[in-house]
């Protein structure tokens, strides 16, 4: 019952910030032109994350001039801007336990209009006590990347469906940029901690990019067409795009490229965790069972919770410690056999002797 209010006032919020009329607005001619662009387009064609690893070098270069032990705050510009200049710089706050060559880090990503990331970094935290490096990353139109004047992810998610899908772009290239980053400054592996919307860039980053190593999903959004047409969270929009004259129908091939499963992913999937809660509106039971089966080998559970759930949380943070951390934390020593083997001088030692 608890579960339900905490949900329903959740939503309540949400809704009224929905109900902008700011928010309503978008430019309809420049909205037919990206759904024309992109009709017809793949999903690779969309995303076109090959341009992360052509940029891995810059995020690499960020992190070595905030490079200092204990936490560290890499920012800087967004290799892929969307126009609009607040957020289009990227935020990630670094905590090591261990330099990033010894061991696996993992880029956490919030939910969509999280309070704070607060918790985030007390995850983070949890993670350093196992050997395992973090950074919590700030999403489009979320917090420091919040425009003036907007509430925090308030344009993330509205009736422009256009800025929708240029920021969902934008957040799985930059997640992608970032582990290429991080494997040329010599992370043994890389993986996803991804919860809600952050749980959504995550998997669509997973499906595109093998740079990834493994994945914690925790109640991603998997019908996503149907989610924003007909969940009561989305009255507001829907009647904004009715009223636009926005047919449905004319949109599917755009939402086609947001369905996180469509494709199958470039991680083994044995190393994906897909965790959801019995009473989620959103990322309900029925969708994350369709989605497990469309990624077979991943590992699927669904908890006693509703969307908005601490105790979810650390359910995830179990699941992590049983099934994940074993893995990575393995991956993580091979590679570092393998890159000392590559530095050992091969042949005798050197003397001075002629």
């Amino acid at each position: 019952m608890k579960t339900r209010i905490v949900d329903r006032v959740s939503f309540w919020a949400i809704r009224h910030l929905l109900s902008r009329a700011r928010h309503r607005r978008f430019d309809r001619a420049a909205f037919d032109r990206f759904v024309e662009t992109y009709r017809g387009r793949s999903a690779a064609e969309f995303y076109g994350v090959e341009a992360a690893a052509a940029h891995a070098g810059e995020f690499a270069d960020l992190v070595r001039a905030a490079e200092r032990p204990g936490a560290q705050l890499v920012r800087g510009p967004s290799p892929f801007p969307i126009g609009w200049p607040e957020n289009d710089r990227v935020w990630a706050q670094f905590h090591l336990v261990r330099p990033l060559r010894e061991a696996p880090v993992f880029l956490i990503q919030h939910g969509w209009r999280s309070v704070s990331v607060r918790g985030y970094h007390g995850l983070c935290r949890k993670l350093n006590a196992l050997g395992v490096n973090a950074a919590v990353l700030h999403l489009p139109f979320h917090f420091s990347r919040r425009p003036r004047g907007s509430f925090n992810g308030e344009l993330a998610i509205s009736s422009d469906l256009a800025r929708n899908a240029e920021a969902l772009r934008q957040g799985v290239r930059e997640a992608c940029w970032m582990a290429h980053g991080l494997k040329q400054l010599g992370a043994p592996a890389v993986g996803l901690w991804g919860t809600s919307y952050g749980a959504w860039v995550a998997a669509l980053a997973l499906a595109r990019d093998a740079v990834f190593d493994g994945a914690l999903l925790l109640e991603a959004p998997a019908d996503i067409e149907t989610l924003f047409w007909e969940l009561p969270l989305f009255t507001e929009m829907q009647r904004a795009l009715e009223a636009g004259g926005i047919a449905r129908a004319s949109l599917r091939e755009l939402f086609d490229l947001a369905i996180p499963w469509r494709d199958p992913p470039k991680a083994d999937p044995s190393s994906i965790l897909i965790l959801g809660a019995e009473r989620d509106p959103i990322a309900t039971p029925d969708s994350l069972r369709r989605w497990q089966s469309a990624w077979s080998g991943s590992y699927l559970e669904i908890f006693p919770c509703g969307h908005v759930s601490y105790r979810l949380h650390r359910f995830a943070m179990q699941r992590f410690l049983e099934k994940l951390a074993p893995r990575l934390l393995t991956v993580a020593a091979a590679a570092r056999r393998a890159n000392d083997a590559r530095l050992r001088p091969s042949g005798p030692p050197a003397t001075n002797w002629p």
